[in-house]
C-alpha cells in the first residue's frame, strides 16, 4: 500500500467527479456518520490537520469536506473544497 498523499485537485475537475458520485450514490456526507467514521477510520485520515492544511494553504472561504468511494481509485478519496475559492484538494 501506498503511502498517503495531499494533492491540490482542479476544482472544475472536481465538481465533475461529485456530480458522477452523486449521481450513483458513491458520495459519503459528513451527516452519514457511521459510513464517514468507517472510512476515515479504516484509512487513517487526519481530519483535523487537513483543515488546518486547507485553510494555511489556499482556502480563505468556508471549507466543505465529502468523501467519494467507489467511483474509480483515481478519484475515491476524502475532499476539502471551497466554492468560494474554487479550490479543492484530495487526500487519498
Amino acid at each position: 500500500m501506498g503511502q498517503a498523499q495531499i494533492n491540490e485537485v482542479n476544482y472544475f475537475d472536481f465538481l465533475e467527479i461529485l456530480r458522477k458520485a452523486s449521481n450513483e450514490g458513491k458520495k459519503i456526507e459528513k451527516t452519514d456518520k457511521d459510513q464517514w467514521k468507517s472510512y476515515v477510520q479504516k484509512n487513517s485520515v487526519p481530519e483535523a490537520g487537513l483543515t488546518v492544511h486547507a485553510k494555511a494553504g489556499a482556502m480563505s472561504g468556508k471549507i466543505k469536506e465529502v468523501i467519494i468511494e467507489g467511483v474509480a481509485d483515481n478519484t475515491d478519496g476524502y475532499y476539502l473544497y471551497s466554492n468560494d475559492d474554487e479550490f479543492c484538494m484530495k487526500f487519498s
